[in-house]
This record gives structure tokens, sequence and C-alpha cells, in this order.
């Protein structure tokens, strides 16, 4: 029988989220080699910055909150 690993939950994050993992590796992009959480430079592609139109930093954990003024569900 094959391994089989549960699919990772589905976790809401911003449509303008992005970072260069991402790019390459789209929805699996923490599958990268590259990719440590926590050391990702990410970008707003609403700002084309490191912050949001409010003004916060862009992150995958700040990016996934639904509370955030400026988000847009992915």
């Amino acid at each position: 029988m094959a391994d089989q690993t549960a699919p990772a939950p589905y976790r809401a994050r911003c449509m303008f989220l992005t970072c260069k993992s991402m790019m390459v590796f789209g929805d699996a992009f923490e599958s990268d080699p590259d990719y440590q959480a926590g050391l990702v430079d990410f970008t707003c592609n609403c700002t084309f910055q490191s912050a949001g139109p409010d003004g916060g930093p862009a992150t995958l954990e700040l990016c996934s909150s639904v509370e955030r003024p400026c988000f847009r569900e992915y």
C-alpha cells in the first residue's frame, strides 16, 4: 500500500500575497527546498512592497487573517 499523507488543511490567504517560492511552486510553495518559514520575503501585489495597503507587513500569518481590512481571499 502506498504511503498516503493527509492533505494540508485549507488555510485562507490573501490573493495579493506573493513570494518567489509561490511563483515557482504555486500553492505548494512550502515544499520549495529554499523556503524557510519566517525567513521568506513576501510582497503585496497591491503595493508591490513588503507592506500591504493598510501599512501592515506582508507576511503569511498576517495576510491569512480575514480581519485585515485589505484581505481578499485567494
